[in-house]
């Protein structure tokens, strides 16, 4: 077998198309192209073609994370999952995760302090649920309590936020909007302060 083409991709940069005996294969980094020592005209055996088309799939898999984090920001169990729903094995999983965190392409510590930032613009959440849906995308403790105190994020002020942005939603159903603001985290008696008690409903037994 033979090295027929070693293709740059414009579109790609850094990426290299390799073709054996005419046939393209996919695509290897450059740095994949240094350590194979291989050149257009290279005469190759069975076992080398085997390591081509391994990292080949290796460099698919990480051009498919780099683009899946890059879209917005990712934690590394929302990237292991798009891997493995894709195919990619364990060890490559790992070490695709390692270099985005590396690049900086995964920054959990970001992700936390943006997760926040939107939730006070878009939807105010209690700092409750915030730690929450943060711990379900498996961050560490640490950084979630750090981001969310550097924001000075404050419960009374979200509350009020969400009651002003929904109100109008419920008007005329008080006790539907009472459990509303409860499913976000929020205390039962700082809604009470801002709304009232929700009606309570009485059974009729004949």
């Amino acid at each position: 077998m033979k090295i027929t083409a070693i293709d740059s991709m414009p579109h790609k940069p850094g990426m290299y198309r390799v073709s054996v005996d005419n046939k393209p294969l996919g695509y290897l980094t450059a740095d994949d192209v240094i350590s194979f020592g291989f050149s257009r005209g290279s005469e190759i055996n069975e076992a080398t073609y085997s390591r081509i088309v391994s990292r080949i799939k290796y460099a698919a898999y990480y051009l498919s994370a780099l683009k899946y984090a890059d879209r917005r920001l990712r934690s590394e169990v929302e990237v292991g999952r798009y891997l493995k729903s894709h195919g990619c094995d364990s060890e490559s999983v790992n070490s695709i995760i390692k270099e985005l965190a590396r690049l900086g392409i995964i920054d959990e510590s970001k992700l936390a302090a943006a997760y926040v930032h939107d939730a006070e613009l878009l939807k105010p959440l209690s700092r409750n649920m915030l730690a929450l849906k943060l711990k379900q995308k498996q961050i560490d403790s640490e950084l979630i309590a750090s981001a969310i105190d550097a924001s000075g994020y404050d419960d009374a002020q979200a509350l009020d936020k969400l009651i002003s942005l929904r109100r109008e939603r419920y008007r005329g159903n008080q006790a539907r909007f009472f459990r509303y603001l409860l499913r976000q985290g929020f205390s039962y008696a700082e809604i009470e302060k801002r709304i009232g008690r929700p009606p309570i409903k009485t059974r009729k037994f004949k």
